[in-house]
């Protein structure tokens, strides 16, 4: 071999005697081989592995390590729920996958942190969740357990929480993040102008800054934010005339643009003239936002979002579902499939089922009145948790089949998926990370030395309402 032949490193084999303690065993196994075997299991796997010795962290936690788990498991679906309201309520959810292969679903993950403290959720980007409480709020990774408390505002005004974005590399690895709170907004309706006062957190500077958005389209109440890389995305509403259809998506990035003013983005095929009876649904899926409507005549528009703001249509097709004793007006889109853009979920509100379709091969899923509360639907990537009771509350508060207010305002739900990749959760300067464990017990003091507070007029919860099920019959 003439004395260049590479020589392999043998990592001694760790393994459990009578007692369950590890010990070495003389039999080696080359570097090389340990990755190769190590890459191909699930993230969940790996993460208790990195525990078993030191050799073994530092070979998972390289960036060959990584680049070589994502290649593997490029054509598995990630964990991920669709997600509703301050109480982090899952509507369908993906976690046995081999990505992850999590024992429970990403909403009980947090749900721990709202039953012990006076905790909301409001909302979660790449894996990270931002948690709000009366007098404190936190951003982190539930699934790892990582936690940093948010400082509190340097400024004399309240703030309400807005929306959560982050920044992530090419294989979505969370680089940092920034916890957006509004501070008041300002309207001009005869100049067609609004103005967002925000407060702004970021982690790699762990300080708080003051922002002004400018926008040029009037409105006086928003949705739900929806984020994605690193922009926040609302639909803006008219609560002085509720009757007016929302027509244009309000975005702002808080990584790429410098400048104080918000785009405002029309909504595709909305003439009202043209066609009134319709339902439709904001989401996001493979890295897009995506605009779902059901209209007339059984018909069904998907349309996503370009870089250059324009909207491109994907689908325009009669579900094969449709019988010709239904009717597509009655059922309403929930959201498309994170991962798979071709997959949507839809809610029949008659007959009280939600269906899975893949609309590029055309197969579809119903699922059928039974017993169980929880039932399974193969989406066609893998086997996904419907949560049946959570599902017809939602839908019958935000769409009524004998009324036509409620297609006014497009449904807009959380997507909480994780990455493909685990990395800690970007730690702010002079912030402290806490576990799970530390954090409900920081809770948990916190709440008994809080003092009572009263919210006589319900201010708090009125305001929580109108951003969270701003979708619902208005009264």
């Amino acid at each position: 071999m003439n004395g260049r032949e590479k020589k392999v490193r043998k990592l001694p084999i760790r393994r459990a005697n009578k007692n369950g303690a590890m010990t070495k065993h003389h039999d080696h196994v080359s570097e090389e081989i340990l990755i190769e075997i190590l890459a191909r299991l699930p993230l969940r796997s790996i993460r208790r592995f990195k525990s078993v010795c030191k050799t073994w962290k530092s070979v998972t936690e390289t960036d060959y390590f990584r680049r070589l788990f994502v290649s593997l498991h490029k054509n598995s679906s990630s964990s991920w729920s669709l997600v509703v309201g301050t109480k982090a309520s899952d509507l369908i959810s993906l976690h046995r996958c081999e990505t992850w292969d999590l024992p429970k679903s990403l909403a009980c993950y947090i749900q721990s942190h709202i039953t012990t403290g006076h905790l909301d959720y409001v909302a979660s980007s790449n894996g990270l969740v931002f948690m709000d409480g009366y007098d404190t709020s936190f951003v982190g990774n539930p699934v790892l357990q990582q936690w940093v408390q948010i400082p509190s505002l340097p400024y004399p005004f309240v703030t309400l929480p807005f929306g959560l974005v982050t920044r992530v590399d090419d294989d979505g690895v969370v680089l940092g993040f920034k916890v957006v709170r509004i501070a008041g907004d300002k309207q001009k309706r005869q100049e067609s102008l609004t103005m967002l006062c925000l407060c702004v957190y970021s982690s790699e500077t762990g300080v708080w800054s003051k922002k002004r958005l400018d926008c040029s389209h009037y409105f006086t109440n928003w949705g739900l934010p929806m984020a994605l890389n690193g922009t926040l995305f609302i639909s803006p509403e008219d609560i002085d005339d509720p009757a007016a259809v929302s027509g244009t998506l309000i975005a702002h990035d808080f990584y790429g643009e410098e400048s104080d003013l918000c785009r405002v983005i029309p909504l595709p095929d909305h003439d009202l003239d043209h066609n009134w009876y319709f339902k439709r649904a904001l989401t996001t899926s493979a890295g897009s936002v995506i605009y779902i409507k059901t209209l007339a005549h059984n018909l069904l528009k998907v349309w996503t979002l370009t870089k250059n703001d324009d909207w491109k249509l994907l689908w325009e097709i009669r579900l094969p579902f449709i019988t010709c004793d239904d009717d597509i007006l009655y059922y309403a889109p929930l959201a498309m499939n994170p991962f798979d853009g071709s997959i949507v979920y839809l809610w029949s509100q008659q007959k009280h089922y939600l269906v899975s379709c893949n609309l590029q091969t055309h197969n579809f899923k119903i699922l059928s009145e039974e017993e169980e509360s929880t039932r399974h639907i193969d989406d066609g990537l893998e086997k996904c948790v419907v949560n049946q009771s959570t599902c017809e509350q939602l839908m019958n508060a935000s769409f009524d089949p004998d009324s036509l207010d409620h297609c006014v305002y497009p449904l807009t739900l959380f997507h909480f998926v994780l990455p493909r990749w685990m990395e800690s959760l970007p730690c702010p300067p002079q912030v402290e990370m806490m576990d799970t464990s530390s954090l409900l017990s920081y809770i948990l003091v916190m709440e008994a030395n809080r003092p009572e507070f009263k919210d006589t007029f319900g201010i708090r919860e009125r305001l929580l309402r109108s951003r969270f099920f701003s979708t619902k019959r208005r009264e």
